[in-house]
């Protein structure tokens, strides 16, 4: 009888221990997502500064998106000289690419 409760211990403590890492695990995970999330808005901003700081592209209405460090440029531009230029402003710090999605505008 007293193995047996001794068994039941140890199996209701493993049983304890394996929830309680699963939940740690799941806090990490957590953590690391909102970190993610954090250096994403970081680096949009960074890139919406830097067109704001540029003549040709502060009145345009350029939507920046990062995420998991490709930043996404959608909107419009005046020209294709615009659009690469707004391009090569988005490779900020932590941006790995650019998935540039710009549609320049026909001209009358």
């Amino acid at each position: 009888m007293t193995r047996m409760w001794f068994a039941m211990s140890v199996a209701t403590a493993g049983l304890v221990l394996t929830v309680a890492g699963s939940r740690a695990r799941a806090d990490d995970s957590s953590a690391a997502a909102a970190a993610t999330a954090d250096a994403n808005a970081e680096e949009a901003q960074a890139i919406q500064t830097q067109f704001d700081e540029t003549p040709g592209l502060k009145n345009r209405h350029i939507e920046v998106k990062v995420d998991d460090g490709i930043a996404v440029l959608e909107g419009t531009v005046d020209s294709q000289r615009e659009k690469k230029e707004a391009q090569e402003l988005a490779h900020v710090d932590g941006v790995l690419g650019v998935n540039n999605r710009l549609q320049v505008r026909a001209r009358r």
